[in-house]
């Protein structure tokens, strides 16, 4: 049966879900957190940074490398010319000690829709970010990895009072090149724009993007990545790989933005900089897990470079029935800490489990053909050495149950929690149900 098992991987050559050649993409490239931070800026805050010691301590124990906040300007700079970098010295150092990365959003405000300053649309007030974001860079060189220029900017509630590709444009062709001058290793990504919004004024992510395009041909030079944020419509409330009329699929946004570049002639890293479900009403904590996982495998399926799910923990006011405070891997608690740890949900536990599964691993295809499968994914990973291969089985929303034949011996298989299972022998190998719940199976 070894022989059996070789001779059907080795027919697995790396291949996009469209059948076209790709390399392969390692998992433990992929795992990021878009979160807030705040509590990590006070080193004689003892609360605050035990709270800030846990959240890292976790994020690292579940292979998350990215971590992503905001860095804004009326805070660093609150007066023009006097920067201030006294914590957010705390919160680098914190967040490099515990051996992740940062991704800096410059932006103004942590909200500007509060208006604490006006987005940078003159040629004064680009001149002013285009300098704070120097001195962003040129004082922590060498510990921001990436920078995200503004967040959302495809949005009124970001970009007050309208989006403006004219006036964003400007801004990303000025701080880019004031960036890599600071820290020529630090990639500068176009900021994550929201792909659907829920106002009807604002542009889709996908058509934002190209309006910036087309009014600076040369864009490209001005910009490392895209980001984008493709969650579903708001509020979040069906899987990543539901599509209709009203609603694009997790694939199909991401298509959209390839669509974009292409058109442009620009192949460009991929960063999803948000992504999430909140726990609220019809999403439970169940549904929020299985989709967490199917989204990140679609993610690898798509070549995305990195996917920084959003939050860490759930919000303050959740008494409140706002679906806004729920996207946390954990529930929320007055006072987290080492000591008083918050309660993980099963999305978190999900995460490890992938984490845990995966790392070292890389996607080759999607393989659920050779099972007999349709309407399902099964993706295919190898470790670095070849000697561990992994399937990840799931179906895409709305198939029904079905069975896939696994024709191999010695495999072991464990739920997206972690728990082993071991499903009815068929023959020589394996018959395994197959539902929107993944399942993954091991042979080391």
């Amino acid at each position: 049966m070894a022989f059996a098992l070789f001779a059907f991987v080795a027919g697995c050559s790396p291949a996009s879900q469209s059948g076209t050649a790709a390399a392969p993409l390692p998992f433990s490239r992929l795992l990021g957190i878009s979160t807030h931070l705040d509590m990590c800026k006070n080193p004689l805050d003892a609360a605050g940074m035990s709270a800030c010691t846990y959240q890292l301590q976790q994020l690292k124990a579940a292979g998350v490398i990215h971590v992503r906040t905001d860095f804004t300007m009326s805070e660093i700079e609150p007066q023009p010319g006097v920067f201030d970098f006294t914590g957010y010295d705390s919160l680098v150092n914190a967040v490099t000690g515990s051996g992740l990365q940062l991704t800096a959003i410059l932006d103004c405000s942590s909200s500007s829709a509060q208006n604490a300053c006006s987005p940078p649309d003159t040629p004064t007030a680009v001149a002013d970010f285009t300098d704070f974001a120097y001195q962003v860079a040129l004082h922590y060189k060498g510990k921001i990895q990436r920078y995200e220029i503004w967040n959302e900017e495809n949005t009124a509630q970001f970009w007050p009072p309208a989006a403006d590709p004219q006036a964003y444009g400007a801004l990303l062709q000025a701080v880019y090149p004031a960036i890599k001058a600071a820290d020529p290793d630090a990639q500068v990504g176009f900021g994550g724009v929201l792909m659907r919004s829920f106002f009807p004024s604002d542009p889709a992510g996908d058509a934002f993007i190209n309006q910036v395009l087309t009014l600076y041909p040369g864009l490209a030079k001005s910009m490392d990545a895209v980001a984008f944020h493709p969650y579903m419509n708001y509020p979040p409330s069906v899987g990543p790989d539901d599509s209709s009329p009203s609603q694009l699929s997790f694939d199909q946004m991401c298509d959209n933005v390839k669509a974009v570049l292409g058109e442009h002639g620009l192949t460009k890293p991929l960063w999803i900089t948000e992504v999430g479900w909140p726990t609220y009403t019809p999403v439970d904590e169940s549904m929020q897990a299985r989709w967490l996982v199917r989204m990140y495998m679609e993610g690898m399926e798509q070549g995305i470079n990195s996917i920084y799910w959003y939050d860490f923990i759930d919000g303050t006011g959740c008494s409140a029935p706002v679906q806004e405070c729920y996207f946390g891997l954990f529930n929320y608690i007055t006072s987290p800490s080492m000591a008083t740890p918050p309660v993980p949900k099963q999305a978190f536990v999900a995460l490890q489990t992938m984490h845990t599964l995966l790392d070292g691993s890389w996607f080759n295809r999607d393989v659920a053909g050779q099972f007999g499968l349709s309407g399902a994914r099964a993706l295919y990973f190898t470790s670095g050495t070849g000697a561990t291969k992994l399937w990840v089985l799931f179906n895409e929303h709305g198939v029904l149950p079905q069975t896939a034949l696994l024709p191999f011996t010695g495999l072991t298989f464990s739920t997206i929690s972690g728990t082993t299972f071991s499903p009815p022998a068929s023959g020589s190998g394996y018959s395994v149900t197959v539902t929107t719940t993944p399942v993954y199976a091991i042979h080391d």
